[in-house]
């Protein structure tokens, strides 16, 4: 029976057939928001201005879990969205300063129960917005409610340094020009400040992002390089203003 499970979870099934449409949900951050780029240093966390949108699925599977209760309506959340657009797009202006920190983590389990706290520092991208961050999401149209409720119930995009809270979601298709755009589709005359955003897959597994007894290998993450819609208007050593392009 384990096995039958894990074969059916382990394909790929399409979003339901059906009309689409686009919703829209803003995000206000209490103080500072931070996301590691994929495959960058913990010890120096090179900041991306908006999450990927494999943080936005995630955390909407994150989100039914913990409303729910139930890991198996996480499991149908995450087969719901994983094949689906999103768009996110960064206010007007934004500030990013580079701080030097120092973490507590607790021993490993292995180094018993005397062990000291381990303690370690590093360098992190930190951003401040001016306004919220917009999350565009194209959804079928007989799910919309059921993402809309998860949208409006979304408290952080990935870890702790990026808590939040939804001011509002509506139906709204993106503007294109404001949307990332893959670095090799670019033409002359478009120019961003250049991130590396990861993605899930149609081969992604929901038990690739189970703490509780998952495979890491099963993320299957598609990671790509991005423009975004935004220019380094003044800098310093450790310190930037980025203001979006014009459209």
């Amino acid at each position: 029976m384990p096995r039958r499970h894990q074969a059916q979870s382990a394909s790929a099934p399409s979003p339901p057939a059906g009309p689409m449409v686009w919703l829209r949900a803003d995000y206000e951050f209490p103080s500072t928001f931070s996301y590691r780029m994929p495959d960058v240093s913990a010890q120096f966390a090179i900041g991306s201005p908006i999450p990927s949108p494999a943080t936005v699925k995630l955390a909407l599977v994150d989100t039914a879990i913990r409303w729910s209760g139930d890991v198996a309506e996480g499991r149908r959340i995450f087969d719901l969205v994983k094949t689906l657009r999103v768009c996110i797009v960064p206010p007007p202006c934004m500030v990013r300063f580079r701080a030097f920190i120092k973490r507590l983590k607790p021993p490993h389990s292995s180094a018993g129960s005397g062990a000291p706290t381990v303690e370690s520092t590093g360098v992190r991208d930190y951003f401040l917005l001016n306004e919220p961050l917009s999350v565009f999401i194209e959804v079928p149209q007989a799910h919309a409610d059921k993402i809309r409720e998860l949208l409006l119930r979304i408290r952080r995009f990935g870890t702790s340094d990026s808590l939040c809270w939804c001011t509002g979601v509506s139906e709204e298709a993106p503007d294109n020009r404001l949307c990332p755009q893959l670095l090799a589709n670019l033409t002359p005359a478009q120019h961003g400040l250049v991130v590396r955003l990861s993605d899930l897959s149609p081969s992604s597994q929901f038990d690739g992002f189970n703490p509780f007894g998952g495979n890491a290998r099963g993320a299957n993450l598609d990671k790509q390089v991005y423009v975004l819609p935004l220019t380094v208007k003044q800098s310093g050593e450790t310190w930037a203003i980025l203001e979006r392009n014009r459209t």
